[in-house]
């Protein structure tokens, strides 16, 4: 099946180059409805493990001026990208905040969408990933996993040539592992500073030395935009929400935590110390509503989006956090769209507001479908 995406007849080449050209051309018009602002897209809002059904593990987009950059990158992401429109080998900057397998087990789907898709388009384009120690070793080895499947591919004539070399599959992904906080990204569009967190908190302090967790602090043209990633409460990651224009936050209702808790303690025979030392994890390493409000307050922020959740009611978290912090508050789902900048044609500045749900402003690529 492979062979015959390759061995076309004129006539069908004709028909796939008309359409490239087609989409290169939504794909200009798109991109520049998104100049001029900032973008965020969710592509997954559940923590895990376990999976759920209707949200996918946590994966975010920022658009900055049509330029997309994905944080976090659980299990679900490449179908959510698929699903929003979003040609995932258009994102050339990946950020893990920590490895946990929620956060970065998806990558590996979203690095064989790349390769396949860069591959078929002619020279190779580098895909850089930046996250806490062993990302350089987490890259390395998802690329090995899929190489398994696109080796016997690369074999075959007409195959995904530009990969191979010397009969070898050459990975276009480039890792970088953060090893202290403070900048570590800086382009034309945005600065990404690190801080830091106390999701580890409870970690021993020899592991603590080479497992680290981060927030990020992105700067953009149109405001500042924070991610707590996993956290629990952290002054550092206060400090580093300092008039930040949006707060992403994760957060728990702990009286929904300590039933699941209890579920699987009981269904599973956990003895009592397991289960305590899981819930303490949950209430030290991680937010509640209370914990979001406070520190959305102290740092000031301007907005908060949630995230991280499975809530049976998102207007309940939302009310939870704003009996402390007065701005506005959003509970995302999956495929919500926000934005930052202008609002209208006028060129009018606005705080966050929500500007679609399920598809995205994000160039589409320019390779045929």
């Amino acid at each position: 099946m492979f062979q015959l995406q390759f061995r076309l007849s004129n006539k069908v080449r004709r028909v796939v180059a008309t359409s490239a050209l087609a989409v290169v051309t939504t794909a200009t018009a798109v991109a520049q409805q998104s100049i001029g602002r900032t973008e965020l897209i969710f592509l997954g809002t559940a923590g895990g493990p376990p999976l759920r059904v209707a949200r996918s593990e946590p994966a975010t987009l920022l658009v900055v001026d049509g330029r997309p950059y994905l944080i976090d990158c659980g299990i679900g992401t490449m179908r959510r990208m698929l699903e929003a429109g979003i040609a995932s080998e258009t994102i050339h900057t990946i950020f893990l905040t920590h490895l946990h397998a929620d956060h970065d087990l998806g990558l590996a789907d979203v690095m064989a969408n790349d390769f396949f898709r860069l591959n078929n388009g002619g020279p190779t384009q580098h895909i850089t990933v930046y996250g806490p120690p062993e990302t350089e070793g987490l890259v390395d080895a998802a690329f090995h996993y899929i190489a398994f499947g696109f080796h016997p591919f690369a074999l075959e004539p007409g195959g995904i040539r530009e990969g191979l070399v010397d009969g070898r599959l050459v990975s276009p992904f480039v890792a970088h592992d953060i090893q202290r906080e403070g900048l570590i990204f800086q382009d034309d569009k945005i600065r990404v500073i690190a801080a830091e967190n106390s999701h580890y908190a409870l970690m021993p302090p020899e592991d603590r030395k080479k497992i680290k967790s981060y927030s990020y602090r992105i700067e953009t043209p149109h405001g500042i935009v924070v991610f707590t990633g996993d956290t629990g409460p952290s002054d550092a990651v206060t400090r580093l929400a300092a008039g930040a224009d949006v707060l992403v936050a994760e957060v728990e209702d702990m009286n929904e935590v300590s039933s699941f808790v209890q579920k699987i303690a009981v269904e599973n025979h956990w003895p009592p110390q397991r289960t305590a030392a899981l819930m303490a994890h949950m209430r030290q390493e991680h937010l509640d509503e209370s914990e979001v409000g406070k520190m959305a307050s102290a740092a000031p922020v301007k907005s908060v989006v949630l995230y991280h959740y499975e809530p049976t009611n998102p207007a309940a978290h939302v009310a939870a956090v704003n009996k402390i912090f007065s701005g506005p508050v959003f509970a995302s789902a999956d495929l919500d769209h926000y934005c930052l900048g202008t609002s209208d044609a006028s060129g009018t500045t606005s705080t966050l507001f929500k500007c679609g749900t399920g598809s995205s402003h994000v160039a589409s690529s320019n390779l045929p479908r």
